[in-house]
């Protein structure tokens, strides 16, 4: 058996240095903080090479006493604790002792140094763990220390660095972080020779965030402010409509130590959940204050990761305030135009590639014509007739009862002799078939205001009574807008003061009816006359038995019919006319791939396919009169924002933005 060794110092440092030391941004990180902890306003990191060949970082802390400065690069050596009760309220970023020790022992180090009240100041140099030279300078109050040419004694350790851009990205990364954690300190970063970010150190944090990460980022954040369970949060998170392609933006700092934790992004995205788009990611820097005690900050050797106590009461509080922060935005998304590509002159039409001597005639689009009688104005057969697509008619659910669809049938409308009130009398209904009603129907009508007319020709229309369409919204609407129409059988739009809102039918709808699916459930299933049958997988089929009692809850009636198959007895009203089968399939398939998801996240999956597939598609017929009721629903309901997927309801564009465009105005 080898004999046991004790290592000698030069060794034993420079394995402390592989823990501590694992980039020249594990140096910048343990300077900077030892600066921070010194009480600087000011600290400035300069750097060559990505930091291999040099790195200096300047700060006007309380300095070292002269002392203090030849202990300070002896392992273990730290000013911050004394005992072992200091480990449990740990408040300072550096702390461990070995980040000095462990510098020198692989590079050559110098420092300047001075107190406040010290004749001259102190200059030290130590290379590889040796000292070299101890003598008096003239110097600033505060400390510089310079560090050259990293792992210069292992070669080993030097190779494995990255390409100087990239080491050099790693000291930016980690810079941004620290300088947006303290916005009342200066930070200036000079990166070979140009000054790659400046702080204004006024204590505004979205002014470091600002000057760090830039004005797009800041432009769409949110601020967050609360206190839960003895846990404060604040800081900013960025709008729904911000989401991010990756988690890179997410910066989170513990007692303002920055951390990486899974928690705070779980209960980070969590909030986010049915507000930003599927395959994107929220941004945020994100302050959490809690009692030292309660988290353990000694669980790694560059401290980036922490332990809580109670991670449950961890995960509510960042839960909770973001959460907060995203409802309590009322603000709307701005149409943005690029000026030179804003309008683009249409092409020239290209001449078609001739096969054959045949002419191909193109296909005609199928249209048919409605009439739409003004509010309040009788039909005098001079209405303004408007093609619309053959596209399938899908109506709003809370306007149903008061409308009928013009291809079911037809009224015919007489007015009345010598009537000077504009009353009419409906004097026949036909179906469109032509086919006889059993009976006829004469009654006079009133308040011609509150009705609509749409006909298949000018010579006849339909006149419904109104039942108010918008029942859930009991108060006077507070918009005074002014309908203007329908882009694209889309895109609803309207002018609200001295803007013009554009609103996407499909997922405003979509979030009405994912709301009332939360708050009221989907009311009573529809029974089916034929029971659907639906043959799963093994694992699909265990998934919906096992939740048998949340599809139940979601609406759907279901058995089991034996050998893999589950058999459908009813479904949410909602869903009656829509492919049940693939419905089933789908639910399935979400279970089986969801299996540890929490029955309230399930539940809300649920609704959100039910809602995206009972919403009125894009295309869909919408008539004006339903059309201009809807946009006073959404204009009305500060909740109506984001679909369930994220995406905007609707978007508005400023009087002013539209005259840029047409260039009224500079």
């Amino acid at each position: 058996m080898a004999r046991i060794n004790v290592l000698p110092k030069e060794i034993a440092d420079l394995i402390a240095a592989g823990e501590v030391v694992e980039r020249p941004s594990s140096v910048i990180k343990e300077f900077v903080e030892n600066s921070i902890d010194a009480g600087s306003t000011k600290i400035v990191v300069e750097i060559k090479n990505g930091g291999k060949t040099f790195l200096r970082v300047t700060d006007d802390g309380c300095g070292i006493e002269r002392d203090d400065v030849q202990k300070a690069f002896l392992s273990h050596a730290t000013s911050k604790i004394k005992s072992v009760q200091d480990l449990d309220g740990i408040v300072t970023l550096g702390f461990r002792g070995e980040a000095l020790a462990s510098v020198c022992a692989v590079s050559k180090v110098e420092v300047m140094t001075c107190v406040a009240g010290a004749e001259s100041g102190t200059h030290y140099v130590i290379e590889g763990g040796n000292e070299i030279s101890l003598d008096d300078v003239g110097s600033p109050v505060g400390t510089t220390i310079i560090v050259r040419d990293l792992f210069y004694n292992i070669p080993a350790r030097l190779k494995f660095l990255k390409k100087d851009v990239q080491e050099g990205n790693y000291i930016a990364a980690l810079l941004e972080r620290i300088a947006v954690s303290n916005p009342g300190i200066a930070f200036k970063f000079i990166r070979d020779g140009k000054l790659a970010f400046q702080t204004p150190g006024d204590g505004n944090l979205k002014s470091a965030v600002y000057a760090v990460f830039g004005k797009d980022f800041t432009a769409g954040l949110l601020p967050v402010q609360s206190e839960h369970n003895g846990i404060t949060i604040n800081g900013f998170i960025t709008k729904p409509t911000a989401g991010r392609g990756s988690r890179s933006m997410q910066t989170y700092f513990v007692n303002g130590r920055y951390v990486k934790s899974v928690l705070f992004m779980s209960a980070l995205e969590q909030a986010y959940k049915n507000s930003i788009m599927v395959g994107k990611y929220p941004g945020c820097v994100l302050f959490v204050n809690m009692p030292y005690e309660s988290v353990d900050v000694n669980v790694h050797p560059a401290k980036t990761e922490v332990r809580f106590f109670d991670e449950r009461r961890v995960f509510e509080a960042v839960y909770n305030a973001v959460l907060a922060a995203i409802n309590g935005d009322t603000s709307r998304p701005q149409a943005v135009f690029n000026p030179a590509k804003a309008f683009v002159p249409q092409q020239d039409k290209a001449e078609q590639l001739k096969i054959t001597d045949t002419v191909v005639e193109p296909k005609k689009e199928i249209t048919r014509s409605f009439v739409i009688k003004e509010f309040g104005k009788p039909v005098t057969g001079n209405e303004q007739t408007v093609a619309s697509p053959e596209k399938e008619v899908k109506q709003l659910d809370f306007l149903k009862d008061s409308y009928l669809k013009p291809e079911i049938s037809v009224i015919k409308t007489e007015p009345i002799e010598n009537n000077k009130s504009d009353e009419f009398v409906v004097s026949k209904i036909e179906e469109l078939d032509s086919a006889p009603v059993s009976e006829i129907i004469s009654e006079p009508v009133a308040a011609i205001d509150s009705k609509i007319a749409i006909t298949e020709s000018a010579t006849e229309c339909v006149t419904v009574e109104e039942a108010d369409p918008c029942d859930q919204v009991k108060e006077k609407p507070k918009a005074e807008f002014r309908f203007i129409g329908e882009a694209f059988n889309t895109y609803l739009i309207a002018e609200l003061e001295n803007k013009i809102i554009l609103i996407d039918k499909h997922a405003a709808h979509e979030r009405i009816l994912f709301d009332e699916f939360k708050n009221r459930g989907v009311g009573e299933s529809q029974m089916m006359l034929v029971p659907v049958v639906v043959t799963l997988s093994a694992d699909e089929y265990s998934a919906v038995m096992d939740n048998i009692d949340l599809l139940r809850e979601s609406g759907y009636e279901i058995d089991d019919f034996g050998d893999r198959s589950i058999k459908l007895s009813a479904c949410p009203p909602q869903l009656a006319d829509e492919n049940l089968e693939e419905i089933i399939t789908e639910l399935a398939g979400y279970l089986v791939n969801n299996i540890k998801t929490l029955m309230p996240e399930k539940l809300d999956w649920i609704y959100h396919s039910m809602a995206c597939r009972s919403a009125v598609k894009a295309g869909n017929f919408t008539s004006a009169y339903e059309a201009e009721r809807f946009v006073g629903r959404v204009l009305n309901d500060e909740s109506l924002r984001f679909c369930p997927h994220g995406r905007p309801v609707f978007v508005e564009m400023t009087k002013r933005e539209l005259e840029k465009q047409f260039k009224r105005i500079m």
